[in-house]
């Protein structure tokens, strides 16, 4: 038996046990080692329906989304068509923070690094259309600056945001097209959804919350944040494999 093996066999025994003791009602895990991948789903994908986990149920990836943002991101630089030392403005002459000489001097590395400086916790609903990306950007023009860029890290999705927008501008497509068409798709993802109507064509899990404390779960009204911040990670959902 080979180790991935014997996690496999750890996985559908304890996976149970582990979803009871954190309250969770459903969770899918994969784990690869060289060319090799396992995969155990257990549990539902929402209390209210019952239907049951499996390896190919999709489950939003948050923050992770991040990584594949910054990949984008770094795609641009390899062909040439971005310097990552460059300021903001080189590609978005648009961008405006509450601080103007802050966002004058703010570099592409540095909103990768998440040391731009500026307050990041910005999740301002800007639609549902193909431009609210760009609208986001709108919504930073007050946002205030914490410290002086490159000084230190602070955690910032709105950076993220500002990140995917000079994706759609160099690429001329919505940040989901690029998403699809220069990740997704070369890299061979088949359970992967930038947003709702794509996710709802997969077996798709929903949050859950604890209304009342001890109370049982209950999903979510909402399935996601805001699209406006899908670069920084409110909308992506996929199976374990292909996040792997």
């Amino acid at each position: 038996m080979s180790k991935l093996d014997e996690i496999s066999t750890w996985l559908r025994h304890r996976l149970p046990d582990l979803l009871i003791e954190s309250g969770v009602p459903g969770a899918a895990v994969a784990v690869c080692a060289g060319d090799e991948t396992i995969d155990v789903a257990v549990g539902t994908l929402s209390t209210a329906t019952g239907v049951e986990a499996t390896p190919d149920s999709l489950f939003q990836i948050g923050s992770i989304t991040k990584v594949l943002t910054a990949t984008l991101v770094m795609q641009l630089v390899e062909e040439g068509r971005l310097d990552l030392d460059a300021p903001v403005r080189a590609c978005l002459p648009e961008f405006r923070i509450a601080d103007e000489r802050a966002a004058e001097r703010i570099t592409v590395r540095q909103l990768l690094c998440h040391v731009a400086g500026f307050e990041g916790d910005i999740f301002t609903d800007t639609g549902k259309g193909d431009d609210c990306v760009e609208k986001y950007l709108d919504v930073l023009h007050e946002v205030p600056q914490l410290f002086e860029p490159g000084e230190m890290f602070s955690y910032n999705n709105a950076g993220y945001c500002v990140l995917g927008r000079i994706v759609e501008v160099l690429r001329g497509k919505p940040f989901d097209v690029c998403m699809r068409t220069h990740l997704f798709t070369p890299l061979g993802l088949t359970h992967a959804a930038n947003d709702p109507y794509e996710a709802i064509v997969h077996r798709t899990a929903v949050g859950h919350v604890e209304r009342t404390p001890g109370g049982p779960l209950e999903p979510t009204p909402v399935w996601a944040l805001a699209r406006s911040n899908a670069p920084a990670g409110s909308m992506l959902a996929m199976r374990p494999r292909d996040l792997l």
